[in-house]
């Protein structure tokens, strides 16, 4: 079951380097500002490995929940495009959705008793966990939320343009 769960967690973080070469090749500035040295705690153990990907899945989760309050026409200035597809950006949002409870599902597996911990059985459980999260536990962690969130809004902002100009 451990291979599974740093499967992935790979799987995430490779996503995220994808996203980052794509970005590359459409001369983005993503890849000069992605940097995943931020996280305060060592990453020696499963356990801590698994705590940082949690937090990321929540941070990322963040930043989702705040795309989708904008509306068209803040879509289109926040992505930098003349049209949205909204039925594009839905099935991409929904997918992201999916993709983080299944990372935080397989990240929490063994957590009882740590950080970022509890349990969630749905995308509206995880909806609700991210929007709550905070990421304040000591001001070690504060440097990284500021940065996790930068990170974050940056790979969603090129998912989302990607699923306007390619639905």
């Amino acid at each position: 079951m451990q291979w599974l769960r740093v499967a992935s967690i790979v799987w995430l973080w490779v996503s995220g380097f994808h996203l980052v070469i794509a970005a590359e090749l459409g001369n983005s500035p993503v890849s000069s500002q992605l940097d995943r040295t931020g996280w305060p705690d060592a990453l020696t153990s499963q356990a801590n490995v698994d705590t940082a990907s949690r937090a990321e899945v929540l941070m990322f989760g963040k930043a989702l929940l705040a795309s989708e309050a904008l509306d068209e026409s803040g879509l289109k200035q926040r992505l930098g495009v003349a049209q949205v597809q909204l039925k594009s950006i839905r099935r991409v949002r929904d997918n992201l959705w999916d993709r983080l409870l299944s990372t935080y599902r397989t990240a929490s597996l063994d957590c009882d008793e740590q950080v970022f911990c509890p349990r969630v059985r749905s995308v509206a459980d995880l909806r609700q966990l991210a929007a709550a999260f905070t990421g304040d536990i000591s001001p070690a962690h504060t440097l990284w939320v500021s940065n996790s969130q930068r990170v974050h809004e940056q790979i969603l902002n090129e998912q989302l343009r990607v699923a306007v100009l390619r639905p």
